[in-house]
């Protein structure tokens, strides 16, 4: 049992560190192509203070977007196959 415990305990730590890193990286694209959309719809003019509120309601509508709650798979789709196998091989 407490062999099972340590394996979870361990699995989440790493796949802790792994949605962290795949969010920051998804977070950053994200703001790399509305500052870009930013450069080839103004050309580099406009206020900063503009763009950068067009960045902030952009990030904003990430954080709501259905990619960003689909980097939860990285916690389920391990666990779930985990207690899938466990399962099977005890009740099969």
């Amino acid at each position: 049992m407490f062999a099972f415990l340590r394996l979870v305990l361990v699995m989440f730590v790493c796949l802790t560190l792994i949605y962290v890193g795949i969010s920051i990286s998804s977070r950053e694209r994200r703001r790399a192509k509305l500052k870009q959309r930013w450069r080839d719809k103004h050309g580099g003019e406009g206020l900063t203070k503009d763009r950068q509120a067009f960045i902030q309601r952009g990030l904003k509508r990430y954080d709501r977007s259905l990619r960003r709650h689909l980097i939860l798979l990285v916690y389920i789709l391990p666990f779930g196959t985990m207690a899938l196998v466990i399962y099977v091989i005890n009740f099969s």
